[in-house]
């Protein structure tokens, strides 16, 4: 199985706190959850592919411009420097918004201090220096991961690092800029295949994917997730959403109560998998999350390793290409173990031998 790892990634490190006095919290979303994530990797033996021009901002944004607005993509471009112009801005290191936009009741501002308002959609989306390249190397990597489906492979895993699953066609939120798992999911439909499911995982839930597709039948979307009634995003992934339109039926979500472990979860995301076998999709792209870890400090489920790993073997037997794109999991000290078992499971379901049995490089 092919790895793809984004390069740069480490340049999007915000500040380890968000707010101030009370309100603080940590930044959870750090360069240290991809070390770890590595860690798990290279001990399957699995061998981690990175290029250089995916954050390079000369190429064609070709399809994700089909996804993702042109204003916003140049906000996320140029708006650090717009903003370190600004006077009195000279020495912010993130971009921050301090007024947010309640659409559709307004305007798109043209100043930049508005703007960041309009396309970050919270604190959990600051905007440094160094972001635009990670986030553009992310989305970019996410796109060769759906390149290697349509080129043959059977499977491949993106260690997409700012993760995306968050992220509106213009707005930026929780963690999240560009939108890996639905440009991967365009990639393949630009490519060919005529019904690509997506089945997201992280314990919150992909409100931005799913607008991305609401409206949509090319493009099959099931969420397992904490209940968003006490949870981020809040304001979506509610068991009546089912789509739109054309897209009606083609949206599953499965919130679940606090403290679910590891059989309530993977009883859903078994529902989910059986769904989209329904729904006759022909590639499937996993928003691969690991923060319904018990004691994950974003979140509130309790699933444990062994969860992962069935929940690997479960997704493993689904029987057409599968796209990996990394998504949350913010309890650091158990990713690496996660991941592990999620793939000893998955793995063996797609008959790759990791690496205590590993005789030749994985397909």
């Amino acid at each position: 199985m092919r790895v793809l790892l984004p390069p740069g990634h480490a340049a999007h490190d915000p500040d380890p706190v968000i707010g101030s006095g009370a309100g603080a919290r940590p930044y959870f979303e750090t360069p240290a959850r991809i070390a770890a994530l590595l860690r798990a990797v290279q001990a399957a033996g699995l061998p981690v592919e990175e290029n250089q021009a995916w954050a390079s901002g000369q190429e064609s944004l070709g399809v994700i411009a089909k996804v993702h607005e042109a204003g916003y993509l140049g906000f996320l471009e140029g708006g650090f420097a717009a903003w370190r112009s600004r006077p009195g801005r000279e020495a912010d290191l993130a971009v921050r918004p301090s007024a947010f936009a309640v659409r559709p009741l307004n305007r798109r501002p043209s100043d930049i201090v508005g703007l960041a308002g309009w396309y970050l959609g919270g604190n959990g989306a600051p905007l440094l220096e160094g972001s635009w390249g990670a986030i553009l190397a992310s989305a970019r990597a996410a796109e060769a991961g759906a390149r290697c489906l349509l080129a043959g492979d059977a499977q491949a895993y993106v260690l997409t690092r700012p993760p995306g699953h968050h992220a509106y066609a213009d707005l930026a939120g929780g963690f999240c800029f560009l939108n890996n798992a639905a440009i991967a999911a365009e990639t393949l439909r630009a490519g060919g295949i005529n019904k690509v499911g997506i089945l997201d995982i992280d314990v919150h839930h992909g409100n931005g994917t799913q607008a991305i597709f609401y409206e949509r039948e090319d493009v099959a979307f099931a969420s397992v997730h904490g209940d968003p009634a006490g949870l981020y995003p809040f304001f979506a992934g509610y068991a009546d959403e089912t789509g739109q339109g054309r897209g009606l039926g083609a949206t599953l979500n499965l919130p679940l109560p606090p403290g679910t472990g590891s059989a309530g979860w993977v009883a859903a995301v078994e529902r989910a998998l059986s769904a989209l076998r329904r729904q006759a999709v022909e590639a499937l792209v996993v928003s691969l999350g690991f923060d319904a870890q018990e004691g994950d400090p974003s979140a509130n489920l309790a699933v444990q390793a062994d969860g992962f790993r069935e929940a690997g073997r479960r997704i493993g037997q689904f029987g057409t290409p599968i796209l990996l794109v990394q998504e949350g999991g913010y309890l650091i000290t158990r990713l690496e173990d996660n991941l592990a078992a999620f793939l000893d499971g998955f793995l063996a379901a797609r008959g790759i031998a990791t690496r205590p049995q590993l005789t030749e490089t994985p397909a």
